[in-house]
């Protein structure tokens, strides 16, 4: 068989198929709307999809449109990603409603290039916005994709770089020029409920018949793990201080790093000896300790955070340097 023929035979495998297990009805799932599938292909990036989904339905609640989302302030956006991580893709899809705002004329980009020029989106995604918005023939590599592709063709490179550019043109030749909508949908449900990363259903799979791996019983080794990262840790505190009237003093986070954007207690590391006078420093205020109370921790991906919160009382705040909010309209940080 020629290499194009298996390439047609697979695509025409998965086009036939029709998922019989249940937990994929998706509410963006064949969605033609393109604002509807950027929102929920960036919530996917890195995040699975049942906990995206009552975050996609807040959001599109909210903000229906790129109209209604560019006229946004990036407090609201925040507030409403709170809880889902990875918070540069809040910020860069608010940035991405601008700049459709300001290039084209407030309607979504069709063509690839302009797709990919978007604050935030990358191959994987443009092709996804293309195919499934607009029937685009757009190949995908989002970790279903490549999971499905590197069994089905027993892709074992072992530099990374290689693998990647491999999966990338099987990725290309499998995606067929008609019914790509249908396909990348296809594709994207069989990796995330047959072709799983463990115990994966080969028994259901419609293209086990060519599949590499599960002819050779090489199933597990496919695709290749990454070597697992020692998770470090870092530990800070964060000074939870009252004023007279009892208000809370918070601050917004620098952009980049954890948290980005969203606000949180003032904090410092460990090497920190003298509170008061750090406090001094950074707020020029004095500052009481009252109690410092247990210390908890936050998991990321690459390290733990271990917390641990400081109760101090400010001694003579002015009451023009606190800014009344309503805390439920404010992007707080996941500890807060």
């Amino acid at each position: 068989m020629k290499p194009s023929e298996f390439f047609d035979d697979f695509s025409q495998l998965l086009l036939k198929w029709r998922n019989p297990l249940p937990g994929r009805d998706l509410p963006w799932a064949f969605e033609p709307n393109p604002y509807k599938v950027w929102i929920s292909e960036i919530m996917l990036q890195q995040t699975q999809a049942t906990t995206v989904i009552p975050y996609y339905l807040s959001f599109i609640e909210k903000f229906p449109d790129i109209t209604s989302l560019t006229e946004a302030s990036i407090d609201e956006v925040l507030n409403l990603w709170t809880g889902l991580g990875y918070y540069s893709r809040a910020r860069n899809l608010h940035r991405a409603a601008q700049q459709i705002a300001d290039q084209h004329n407030g309607q979504f980009p069709t063509n690839f290039e302009e797709i990919l020029a978007l604050p935030g989106v990358g191959l994987s995604t443009a092709g996804a916005i293309c195919a499934l918005a607009f029937g685009h023939k757009a190949p995908i590599l989002d970790g279903n994709a490549k999971r499905v592709y590197a069994r089905s063709f027993c892709v074992d490179d072992e530099k990374d770089s290689q693998r990647t550019r491999r999966l990338w043109k099987i990725a290309d030749a499998c995606t067929p020029a008609e019914d790509c909508q249908k396909y990348t949908q296809n594709i994207m449900d069989l990796g995330a409920t047959v072709c799983t990363p463990r115990n994966p259903k080969c028994e259901v799979c419609p293209v086990g018949s060519l599949c590499c791996a599960k002819s050779t019983n090489l199933i597990e080794k496919f695709p290749a793990r990454k070597q697992r990262v020692i998770r470090k840790t870092k530990a800070v505190t964060l000074v939870v201080a009252l004023d007279q009237c009892n208000r809370l003093l918070l601050e917004r986070r620098p952009p980049a790093g954890i948290w980005g954007g969203l606000w949180s207690f003032p904090e410092y590391s460990d090497h920190i000896d003298n509170v008061q006078k750090w406090f001094w420093q950074n707020y020029t205020m004095k500052i009481s300790i009252i109690q410092t109370w247990d210390p908890f921790h936050h998991d990321f991906t690459h390290f733990r955070l271990n917390i641990t919160p400081l109760l101090v009382q400010i001694a003579d705040s002015e009451s023009h340097r606190f800014l009344e909010v309503d805390i439920d309209l404010v992007s707080l940080d996941k500890p807060l």
